[in-house]
């Protein structure tokens, strides 16, 4: 008996606090640690303000790379 208890406080706690599902498909902006010329600025800023699925901000980073080591992908709300 003692041992179901334990089970179902445990599942309950969980279910609790489980996370809201994290929509791929809308909200998300990419950018990339890039060294930065006069002549690439305007796709960087292109680069962080814009919002789309993750897919098109990922591979939009990843097309405009140059020398990057990093992108860092985040949702917008």
């Amino acid at each position: 008996m003692k041992n179901l208890v334990m089970c179902l406080l445990i599942a309950s706690t969980s279910i609790s606090f489980a996370a809201d599902a994290t929509d791929i498909n809308a909200n998300w902006t990419c950018t990339t640690n890039a060294s930065s010329s006069d002549s690439d600025k305007a796709i960087d800023d292109k680069m962080a303000n814009s919002q789309d699925s993750v897919i098109k901000s990922f591979t939009f980073a990843a097309q405009n790379c140059r020398d990057c080591t990093k992108i860092t992908c985040e949702i917008k709300k």
